[in-house]
């Protein structure tokens, strides 16, 4: 008997918090038009947005999000003096434009915490490492940005 009466609290919380997640998902009564430049992980940052701004109803776009990230690798040093390490570090800039009156509501920067990638004999693993490395920080970068944007509309809507 008590076996039932856990399965039917676990279904009771689930349907709970589902019903309520829908509710914040459906108050999204705004679309955001994701404009990047053409280069490789300026591509894959809209790309990300886009399916984080993702609207299922076919609303208007109503705002514009210009964002341009700027990717750095510097060359620090290991603990013992050693090794090389290299320091990687995205900038993201942003614009976000309200479409009709074509005014920026908001601009600024977002920056990643470094992250550190060894080096290796290999050429080839060292730049798959760098690649891996940049393409994990887009993502969060892609992360920090949309709850930011989010956060800022909300507070106009």
């Amino acid at each position: 008997m008590s076996i039932v009466k856990v399965i039917f609290f676990v279904f009771l919380i689930s349907s709970c918090s589902l019903s309520e997640l829908h509710k914040i998902e459906s108050q999204n009564n705004y679309s955001v038009k994701v404009e990047t430049p053409n280069d490789r992980y300026n591509k894959y940052l809209g790309e990300r947005l886009k399916r984080l701004f993702f609207v299922k109803d076919n609303l208007k776009e109503s705002y514009i999000l210009k964002t341009n990230i700027i990717i750095q690798t510097k060359k620090t040093l290991a603990v013992n003096g050693s090794n090389q390490l290299k320091s990687t570090r995205a900038k993201v800039e942003y614009e976000l434009i309200n479409k009709n009156t074509n005014r920026t509501i908001k601009s600024g920067s977002i920056f990643t915490s470094p992250a550190l990638s060894s080096s290796s004999s290999s050429f080839y693993s060292q730049q798959k490492s760098t690649e891996h490395i940049k393409e994990r920080l887009v993502k969060s970068s892609a992360k920090s940005l949309f709850m930011r944007i989010n956060i800022i509309l909300r507070k106009l809507i």
